[in-house]
């Protein structure tokens, strides 16, 4: 079979796929979300340990990014723990990646959110690179196009209201995307995956397609976990330890029943996460974990990879929520499914 014929059966069950999943299915319970109608974060998101945070560039990416947060990306912050300190962390790395390599003149390097809410963290890394970095975020969540454009700087940030699936090589080469018709320096999965299928191979293949060479491309997850009893305890870490200092008991009970259970169908381990990255990629490094979240980047990229590495500064994270410490550093899987870990 040629690749023409591979990539259009391919295409053909990612909109199976799509038409099947729990992004459609819970499309009401989103909408509401991004409304603002229901599951508000009973407090400011503020980082109660940003004290803890030395680099002033990580407190003013925090600061951007809490200021152009909608309802729904409010919502993942004050559900995610610790995320707003680990994007913020990220986005800073890779603001200092571009401005140690500034592009030629008339070019930038460019961001690539998968289903990534209203834009807000696309939105506040081309602004903390000072335009070095032009977003484009799409989502099938018509309200975030709402909040984006009531916060996006149009010269800087781009929304296309469709799923991932949507988004192909023939689209970037549109007018109105012509900044990405070379494809993307960076793609940023952010915890989209799980709610359409478990098959990360034909997912991470799709959005692969429109990575540059020298690109780097990240999933944040939440995985299972082969011991349930393990995965249970570190949803309880998350659900009352964290997540209480925004959300009522109700609320979080209501989500966990209502919610969860179609998001954990779409959702892969570490090692099945990991090898469909090892296969794909020469360098896979897992960045950071919370709870049953984790973070991966990758790269085929040797260079690149090594010096977005070095400029990463340290994870802001009480103790106590990460419980994949031994991981973290890079992480592939042999052909025969045995782990290798270590530092890159």
């Amino acid at each position: 079979m040629d690749t023409f014929s591979q990539q259009s059966l391919g295409e053909a069950s990612l909109d199976h796929d799509l038409e099947q999943s729990a992004m459609l299915k819970l499309a009401t319970y989103f909408h509401d979300l991004a409304t603002g109608a229901s599951q508000v974060p009973s407090q400011p998101l503020d980082s109660h340990i940003k004290s803890q945070i030395d680099d002033p560039q990580v407190l003013e990416y925090h600061d951007r990014l809490i200021a152009g947060a909608g309802p729904l990306f409010s919502h993942f912050l004050a559900s995610v723990p610790y995320i707003l300190e680990e994007l913020s962390r990220v986005g800073v790395a890779l603001s200092r990646l571009v401005s140690a390599n500034p592009p030629l003149a008339g070019q930038r390097y460019s961001m690539f959110e998968v289903d990534g809410f209203d834009g807000s963290n696309g939105r506040a890394l081309a602004g903390h690179s000072k335009g070095l970095i032009v977003s484009f975020t799409c989502s099938p969540n018509l309200a975030n196009q709402v909040v984006f454009e009531r916060h996006a700087d149009p010269a800087m940030s781009y929304f296309y209201p469709h799923s991932f699936f949507k988004v192909t090589t023939d689209l970037l080469q549109k007018r109105e995307y012509h900044a990405f018709k070379h494809g993307f320096d960076f793609i940023y999965e952010m915890a989209a995956f799980q709610f359409y299928s478990r098959d990360r191979g034909q997912q991470i293949d799709h959005i692969q397609r429109c990575l540059k060479p020298t690109g780097l491309v990240f999933f944040l997850e939440k995985l299972n976990h082969p011991d349930l009893k393990e995965y249970r305890r570190r949803e309880r870490v998350k659900d009352e330890v964290f997540k209480t200092r925004y959300f009522t008991e109700d609320e979080i009970f209501w989500k966990r029943e209502q919610m969860l259970a179609q998001m954990q169908n779409g959702q892969v381990s570490w090692d099945e996460l990991a090898s469909a990255l090892s296969v794909r990629f020469k360098h896979v490094h897992m960045l950071w974990n919370s709870s049953n979240f984790c973070e991966f980047v990758a790269s085929n990229d040797t260079q690149r990879i090594e010096q977005f590495l070095s400029l990463l500064g340290p994870i802001a994270q009480p103790p106590g929520f990460c419980f994949e410490g031994p991981r973290l550093g890079s992480a592939s899987v042999h052909h025969d499914g045995s782990e290798v870990t270590g530092d890159v």
